[in-house]
């Protein structure tokens, strides 16, 4: 009679024993990508103070054709760009598991962001608080690849690090002033509390995805946040 193993002893796949995913873990990963914060920011901005980009408000048409632009640049050409990559077979998938997998797409948006942070830099239409934005998220880049040599980092984390960062930083200018919301005002102060909260859940979904471990995260929100200050300090 033959031997039957038990079927806890049978080897399981690694679809059949990985533990599915958080929707809301994948949810904030997909709301909150790094490849958006650029695009937050202008909107932030807009919605303080339109005049810095010459406009009355978010729907005006320069206004707008700003908006397209910076989500063509810094979202949509990067997205496509590793998507190709993955098609070639160059990244094995659009998460980037491998830290090896990262150094192309880390490079091709890092020379993509500061053309864009050039050009924008040049335009008299654009503000110095934003080039400065821009510059932060370029040089937030450079270090993001060249701690990829030796480990991983968050890049979800250095986005919303960043984020939080310029966040304080117009509250440093723009204190006075507060965001409406129909008939409410909301205060810069509160605006940065709710942007803080939010970076925090952005790093607990990473961690519950499995993507990154507790150094890789807290060295991600260091890096957005300290380059922000540092681009400041060029500018001002």
């Amino acid at each position: 009679m033959k031997y039957l193993r038990p079927m806890e002893d049978i080897p399981q796949s690694a679809e059949a024993t990985a533990a599915p995913r958080p929707w809301w873990a994948l949810a904030l990963s997909g709301l909150f990508h790094p490849l958006l914060i650029p695009t937050y920011m202008y909107v932030l901005l807009m919605v303080i103070n339109p005049f810095l980009f010459g406009s009355n408000d978010l729907g005006d048409q320069r206004a707008i054709i700003t908006l397209v632009m910076l989500v063509l640049y810094t979202f949509v050409i990067p997205l496509i760009s590793v998507l190709l990559m993955v098609l070639l077979n160059m990244v094995g998938s659009v998460m980037m598991e491998d830290r090896m997998e990262r150094i192309g797409p880390l490079l091709l948006v890092m020379v993509l962001y500061f053309w864009v942070y050039y050009n924008l830099s040049q335009s008299n239409d654009v503000p110095t608080i934003f080039s400065s934005f821009l510059l932060g998220v370029v040089m937030s880049l450079a270090i993001a690849f060249v701690i990829n040599v030796l480990d991983k980092v968050s890049l979800h984390t250095i986005g919303m690090g960043g984020l939080a960062g310029m966040s304080m930083i117009c509250m440093l200018f723009f204190g006075s002033q507060g965001i409406g919301m129909g008939g409410i005002t909301l205060s810069l102060g509160l605006l940065v509390i709710l942007i803080v909260l939010i970076a925090g859940l952005v790093g607990s979904a990473r961690l519950a995805l499995g993507a990154h471990n507790n150094t890789q995260i807290y060295m991600g929100y260091f890096v957005g946040f300290f380059c922000q200050w540092m681009a400041l300090l060029f500018y001002f």
